[in-house]
């Protein structure tokens, strides 16, 4: 009786607060005690001792948005006002097209004061002098955009409504350096600029806002009136201010650090270049870097090139520079910037796409009419804004791309393959390379890509997290170091933002010498990195060019020496002895003799009545992570239709929708993933991570490079040359799948494989630090599958 009374009270206390707004919020509090007293209460200051502002600000914030809501809401004169006047409010997005429309439909007529006090959130007045704004289609990207431009600043519409036909007539997102969105968005916002209008609500733009992902790179600006300029531009600023970041920051050659780190953001270096028609000499360029090898910016380089022989004029930050005939001098050439400006060749080692100085020289020497030019420049003064100074700087140079490429032809089944080049996903959709796609191991059609729903990081930004994950986003609050951790949902929505403490961006000290803060630079062999006063370095044992004796250097970290007795630490890493396991910070406690896979994570029976135990291996970069566990539960009683499509593959080769089915129908799972084909499903084999698999396939699931057959039986040693590192006669290495590639020895391995390194540094302060404040709650976030 006690359970059904306490159950009762329960019902009857969140019953009192049903009509009260804030429950629409009550999902996006962090802690249980705070959650259970939203559900409860029915009035906001029923949470004034469980929930703190501080440590709750996505939810206070809808509390601050909903109160708004009852206000505006309450002045509705019929239900289906009210109703639509509601859903605007308890909507996390910014309001759609459907959803304004729905507010003039239901509200125009009955409800002025509804109308009037939801401006702010489907900007439902309509905009008058919309002819004041025509002067900005003549700075539209394309024809159909130009007339798309003109045709909705003719018609009586809704700022939103205005920029929705601009997006969908071909304009595209309203990106800040489109000059296009700068002069309409700037004019709009002078003209909507009453005290009703500056109302907050809960938008993207308050909660992320222009684009966050940019304001990282603000704290890369040398001078702190950019970096001040660049913190307002993304943040929520952007039409006021980005005239004066793209002309006094963007435009200097001493901020080419912040540029480079905006260009990453907004368009990363992409492998390979192909399929273009009017910069043709760009293609057949597999192994070189581009940001934007499209269609649409190869017609682009065709419309720029026709635009400045119209001209005569080349328009530059602040500044035009009158042309001659360029029909007649250096066409080619004129025709080579156009394509680099738009196609944006990357240097392979700074990503930057500065032309160099020498080419920038004999083009303005030659080409430019002095005689119109504006007394007080020179090809030397102009070139300095441009092309970098050292003549050793990294820069792209006219003449590799003024010829065809001399690369021999391959075939696209020889290219280096990169699935996600051109985005092949929907909107708002991640693309990732299908780990469990390859044509000769996999039994049927399959994508080499997948798509997962992501989240945008601001209202302009097209960069995009993947659900699920954790992102850090800068608080723009002038202090270097404060951020706040927030997660992005299955529907794509950034939530659930937790701040974490501010630390000082400081220089590091290294034997006297000031490093600052975000440099990477060389120690000895070893590539270090300074982050937020702390160096963080690979640990690679460097030779002592003064020691004669070869005894004492054994190249691996700390000088440990090449005994393999294999210890599992509690992070699910498996090393190949102890002294490893202590140089990557393990103490004695934290690791047991025997290698990981060779503990049974189940033995302890730690799943409920009525699951099954299965092993499921992952690795976890903190050891914060406590238990890092090993395995996962699955449910002997619920329905396998229910569960997600997981594909998993049991010894026998079967493979199955998920492990439910794999459970239902008794079998042992081999590994995770779709049941690969051409390779062996049986014999064991060494992985070169350390690890033995039961089978090639198993370790392919893992997406593991098989080392040699048979268990892991030694430890390689680390050189650069692609030779056998183990000195051991029971280990058969098998020969390169090509005897055209140079090859590399992993680190540890033993035999040489046909295939590339990539090196990452990450902080544990900081992988502590994240974890610490999201309280235990995202550890599947900070860990590796």
């Amino acid at each position: 009786m006690s359970f059904w009374k306490c159950l009762n009270e329960t019902v009857q206390e969140i019953n009192k607060g049903e009509s009260w707004s804030g429950r629409a919020c009550c999902h996006m509090t962090l802690s249980e005690r705070c959650q259970y007293s939203c559900i409860t209460a029915t009035a906001k200051v029923d949470l004034q001792h469980t929930c703190r502002q501080s440590d709750e600000l996505d939810f206070f914030t809808c509390l601050e948005k909903q109160q708004t809501g009852d206000e505006c809401c309450g002045n509705a004169r019929t239900v289906e006002c009210h109703r639509v006047c509601r859903a605007i409010f308890q909507s996390e997005l910014t309001p759609s097209k459907e959803m304004r429309t729905g507010v003039v439909n239901a509200c125009s007529s009955s409800s002025p004061k509804v109308m009037h006090c939801v401006k702010n959130f489907t900007k439902v007045a309509p905009v008058v002098n919309n002819h004041k704004h025509l002067h900005c289609c003549d700075k539209a990207p394309n024809l159909e955009c130009k007339e798309s431009c003109h045709k909705s600043l003719r018609a009586k519409l809704t700022d939103q409504e205005i920029i929705d036909n601009l997006q969908e007539g071909g304009c595209g997102p309203p990106l800040p350096h489109e000059k296009l969105w700068q002069c309409f968005l700037q004019g709009a916002s002078e003209v909507s600029s009453s005290p009703v209008d500056r109302e907050v609500s809960l938008s993207r733009i308050d909660r992320m806002g222009m684009d966050s992902a940019k304001l990282h790179c603000c704290y890369k600006a040398v001078s702190p009136a950019c970096r001040r300029l660049c913190l307002k531009t993304f943040s929520n600023e952007w039409t006021k201010s980005w005239e004066d970041f793209d002309k006094d920051c963007l435009s200097q050659l001493s901020e080419t650090v912040l540029e480079n780190c905006l260009n990453e953001v907004e368009e990363p270096c992409e492998l390979g270049c192909d399929g273009l028609g009017y910069c043709s000499n760009f293609n057949n360029r597999p192994t070189e870097l581009f940001r934007s090898c499209t269609s649409q910016a190869d017609d682009a380089a065709r419309y720029d090139v026709a635009l400045w022989a119209q001209q005569g004029t080349l328009s530059l930050p602040g500044l035009q520079l009158p042309v001659r005939n360029i029909s007649r001098c250096s066409p080619e050439t004129w025709k080579t910037i156009a394509c680099i400006l738009q196609i944006k060749p990357c240097h392979k080692r700074s990503h930057s796409n500065s032309i160099c100085r020498d080419d920038c020289y004999e083009l303005l020497s030659e080409c430019l009419d002095w005689y119109r030019m504006p007394p007080g420049h020179s090809a030397a003064s102009l070139c300095s804004r441009f092309s970098p100074d050292d003549p050793n700087a990294p820069c792209i140079s006219l003449k590799s791309f003024m010829e065809p490429s001399d690369s021999p032809y391959q075939a696209p089944a020889d290219q280096v393959t990169s699935p996600c080049r051109g985005d092949p996903c929907p909107v708002s959709h991640i693309c990732s390379v299908n780990r469990n796609c390859h044509p000769r191991h996999h039994r049927t059609t399959c994508q080499p890509y997948q798509c997962t729903q992501g989240c945008k990081l601001g209202e302009v930004s097209q960069y995009l997290v993947p659900a699920g994950s954790y992102v850090r986003i800068p608080l723009t609050n002038g202090q270097k170091g404060c951020l706040k951790i927030c997660q992005c949902s299955s529907h794509g929505v950034i939530e659930k933002c937790q701040p974490l403490p501010c630390f000082p961006l400081d220089s590091c000290v290294l034997g006297g010498k000031k490093i600052e803060h975000g440099t990477l630079f060389l120690m000895e062999c070893n590539t270090c990195s300074c982050y937020a006063g702390e160096i963080v370095c690979t640990k690679k044992q460097c030779r002592n060019p003064t020691q004669t004796r070869e005894i004492a250097f054994t190249s691996l970290p700390c000088n440990c020496v090449p005994h393999h007795v294999p210890v599992c630490g509690r992070n699910g890493v498996t090393y190949p002895n102890s002294c490893l396991a202590k140089c990557a910070g393990l103490s004695d406690s934290d690791f047991e003799f025997g290698p990981c896979t060779s503990k049974n994570p189940c033995e302890s029976h730690p799943c409920s009545e009525g699951e099954v135990c299965l092993p499921s291996r992952q690795v976890c970069l903190s050891l914060l992570h406590k238990p890092c566990e090993q395995y996962t539960c699955v449910s002997a009683r619920d329905s396998c239709s229910s569960h997600a499509y997981m594909p998993v593959c049991d010894t026998e080769g079967v493979q199955y929708n998920n492990l439910c089915y794999l459970v239902r129908y008794g079998k042992t799972l081999a590994y995770e993933g779709p049941c690969l084909v051409g390779c062996d499903r049986t014999g064991l084999v060494c992985g070169v991570d350390g690890n033995t698999y039961a089978s090639e396939c198993a370790a392919m699931a893992a997406s593991v490079t098989v080392d040699y057959r048979g268990n892991c039986a030694a430890l390689g040693y680390i050189g650069n040359a692609a030779e056998i590192q183990c000195r051991s006669d029971a280990i058969q290495c098998p020969p390169l799948v090509s005897p055209h590639c140079l090859g590399v020895t992993p680190p540890g391995a033993c035999c040489p494989i046909c295939a590339g390194a990539l090196r990452v540094l990450y902080s544990q302060k900081q992988v502590d630090r994240a974890l610490y404040a999201l309280r235990g709650s995202a550890m599947s976030a900070l860990s590796v599958h």
